[in-house]
């Protein structure tokens, strides 16, 4: 971040909030004014040359985890995010805060939210947003850790913070506005896990769901809660609840929208146990597509639980509808307790890329959002090619560049994509037709045994007509793939080093490129 720019943040964030209401200012302001000066100088030295994406948000310096408040105020999209100024490590979560004019150029704005009270001096963790009177509400989780004789006792609660600018952010006096799971009777839920809050309206109520875990059990619940002014909440109900540990132990990022008739319960369970190849992540994130009885407080589902992204990497995704009417979605481009090799340069995590999302034929999809063509430039086509054996095309290579791909796969047993290639490592996606799997490999991912992580993911994908489309993304540590219009998506960190950037096509059997299109994708920086 350039001198000038850093002055204009620190500037910005120092002016007093004008909103009423609030908690201990003063004290939030100055932990605000700390955060930001250690990221800026945090910023200074890392070099965004080798892993730093390049149309990719990620942190300025140090530790971004999940999304949060994924919104549309003034103008401009925000995105929250949970942020440790001063450390790659998971801990002490501030909220940092992008805005965007169209969901692809992001602007790096000040840090929105430090733990500064008592209710919240461990964490201000993830949350969602929410806009009423030309006021930007944000309503997150306070993170409090207290340790007693060897003991570590963790107490989450939900609160409210708020903007008339969308930049300065005050906390509500009213908070903790939410200050614990329903712990009577038989709803007995877990006091430290207990967050994640989702708003919305509906009618002339709030609702908010929060993710929980029931103890007697340790079963993943979602929450439901009702409110008339966004600081009084009732509990209604448990919205939906696992069932002998087969949705784990805790569903964090509730979130929940209606498109086409249907409402949509997002989830993102931990400690799904692994089925076969399924649910090898340690965790996961997925939808329930259904109905909500706002009366009951009850969501009755009408199929099985689907997975947003088959990958390695992908968790806790927010949706936002926007004024045009695309529900997009923005997902953390990581998994928690992974190796994460970046953290060698100083920062840690990335969002994915927002990805349009549909129903079809009872089905949730993503695809890659519209708006991402506009960072296209120095482009190579090619059509009705063919290839029996391994291949490379002129021009199709780099580290962040967008590729699609229709093969005609009639006359072929594979189909593979080796991406980030060199003569020792490649990222390998793999269509066998006769199993009807869909395969990604990063076993070779790297040269490098430091930056190496390995595994194997698979999904069940047939074919129409015998045509694979691949529409895949690959930025400077990432690789997004999405198979026949987004029935199965993918996504992984990987860490080639700066001699991986080929691009490989291998068949066995005949294979007709029908066509094959490559973009080099500019910075998203605005």
């Amino acid at each position: 971040m350039n001198p000038i720019r850093s002055l204009i943040l620190t500037l910005i964030m120092v002016f007093s909030l004008q909103n009423a209401s609030f908690a201990d200012v003063a004290s939030h302001k100055q932990e605000l004014q700390k955060a930001q000066q250690s990221v800026d100088a945090a910023s200074i030295k890392i070099d965004k040359t080798h892993f730093y994406p390049q149309y990719h948000i990620a942190a300025p310096a140090n530790r971004m985890n999940n999304p949060g408040g994924l919104s549309y105020f003034n103008g401009q999209y925000h995105l929250f995010y949970q942020h440790n100024p001063y450390s790659v490590k998971d801990e002490k979560m501030h909220r940092g805060h992008y805005v965007s004019p169209d969901l692809v150029h992001w602007k790096e704005m000040p840090i929105a939210l430090a733990p500064s009270e008592s209710y919240d001096k461990d964490g201000t963790l993830s949350g969602s947003a929410i806009v009423e009177d030309n006021i930007l509400y944000l309503l997150y989780t306070g993170n409090v850790v207290n340790k007693k004789d060897d003991k570590t006792e963790i107490h989450q609660t939900q609160n409210l913070a708020m903007s008339k600018d969308g930049i300065n952010f005050g906390k509500s006096a009213n908070n903790p506005i939410i200050n614990m799971a329903p712990h009577y009777s038989v709803l007995n839920f877990s006091l430290k896990d207990f967050r994640d809050p989702f708003v919305w309206k509906q009618s002339d109520r709030y609702y908010a769901l929060v993710g929980a875990q029931y103890e007697k059990t340790k079963d993943g619940a979602v929450l439901l809660f009702k409110s008339k002014d966004l600081r009084n909440w009732v509990f209604i109900n448990i919205t939906a609840i696992g069932a002998s540990g087969e949705m784990g132990y805790m569903w964090e990022s509730p979130g929940f929208f209606h498109i086409c008739d249907d409402d949509v319960l997002i989830i993102s369970p931990q400690g799904i146990k692994p089925h076969g190849k399924m649910f090898l992540n340690k965790y996961q994130s997925g939808w329930f597509i259904g109905k909500l009885d706002y009366d009951t407080g009850k969501f009755k589902q009408k199929g099985p639980f689907g997975l947003f992204d088959y990958g390695f990497d992908f968790y806790a995704p927010q949706v936002i509808k926007t004024p045009d009417g695309k529900y997009v979605l923005i997902a953390w481009l990581d998994m928690q307790d992974t190796k994460m090799p970046e953290t060698e340069e100083g920062w840690a995590g990335m969002m994915s890329i927002p990805r349009e999302l549909k129903i079809v034929n009872g089905k949730i999809v993503t695809v890659p959002y519209s708006g991402l063509k506009v960072l296209r430039h120095d482009s190579a086509n090619y059509k009705d090619q063919k290839l029996n054996g391994s291949r490379e095309f002129n021009r199709i290579n780099g580290s962040s560049y967008e590729l699609i791909v229709t093969a005609d796969l009639t006359q072929a047993k594979s189909f593979a994509v080796k991406l980030r290639a060199s003569s020792s490592q490649e990222t390998v996606l793999r269509y066998d037709k006769e199993s009807k799997l869909l395969k990604l490999n990063r076993d070779k991912s790297s040269s490098t045994p430091n930056h190496l992580l390995t595994g194997e993911r698979e999904a069940s994908l047939p074919l129409v007509d015998n045509l694979l489309k691949l529409h895949i993304f690959v930025d400077k540590s990432s690789v997004e793939i999405f198979a026949n219009d987004g029935q199965v998506v993918m996504s992984s960190r990987i860490y080639p080093d700066k001699n991986g950037n080929d691009v490989k096509f291998v068949s066995d059997g005949d294979v007709k490129i029908k066509s094959l299109d490559f973009y080099k994708l500019k910075s998203i920086d605005n």
